[in-house]
């Protein structure tokens, strides 16, 4: 019986131990949370170009009539129906910070005699339409023009417009006036048929049988 006594309380103190084995097992251990020192780092610069600054709009105004005159000396072309003029610009003091462009070349006339035809000089460089003066800095054109008629004794005068900038309004202001071209041209008898028509082909004197 002393034997069976034993044996009962060792089991009754395996079955005691296995009971508060199961019981921690449902404990879970603390959480541990490491904390990172923060760091406070610059925000990184943009990599992209620059903007663009806005340009400063200048003071512009529009010269209606540049006063031009005959220039550097011009190649003339073999045709005679066609004539090149150096141009330059004569009577007027360009203000410092001013840019003065030219338009495209027109004809104030009394006939239809004439029309612009830069072909007449034969490639001499620069043109006048779009050409650039500043002060101090004011080189000759070359404009061209062709004669489409025989008409004798007709007279076209060359005008050249042109838009300003200018450093203050005021500058601008007294450039606007502009002045008197004194490029001309007059027509000619050419000879022959005028050089804007195609000659007539003789009509045929019928044969007599």
């Amino acid at each position: 019986m002393r034997a069976w006594a034993v044996m009962v309380s060792v089991t009754a103190l395996l079955v005691a131990g296995c009971s508060d084995t199961s019981g921690d097992e449902g404990t879970s251990p603390p959480d541990t949370t490491t904390t990172s020192e923060s760091t406070s780092e610059p925000a990184p610069e943009p990599t992209g170009a620059e903007s663009t600054q806005p340009r400063e709009n200048k003071p512009s105004v529009e010269i209606a009539t540049l006063p031009i005159g005959p220039g550097a000396e011009a190649n003339q072309p073999d045709d005679q129906a066609k004539q090149c003029v150096g141009v330059s610009l004569t009577g007027l003091e360009l203000p410092q910070g001013a840019t003065v462009t030219y338009r495209e070349p027109t004809l104030s006339q009394d006939g239809k005699d004439f029309e612009i035809d830069q072909s007449a000089c034969g490639g001499q460089s620069p043109g006048c339409s779009g050409h650039q003066i500043r002060a101090g800095d004011t080189p000759a054109c070359f404009a061209g023009v062709r004669q489409v008629t025989n008409a004798e004794g007709h007279h076209a005068t060359l005008i050249i417009a042109a838009d300003a900038t200018c450093a203050t309004a005021e500058d601008c202001k007294a450039l606007k006036p502009g002045g008197i071209s004194q490029i001309g041209f007059d027509s000619r008898a050419l000879g022959g048929p005028a050089p804007s028509e195609t000659p007539e082909t003789p009509a045929e004197t019928p044969s007599d049988g």
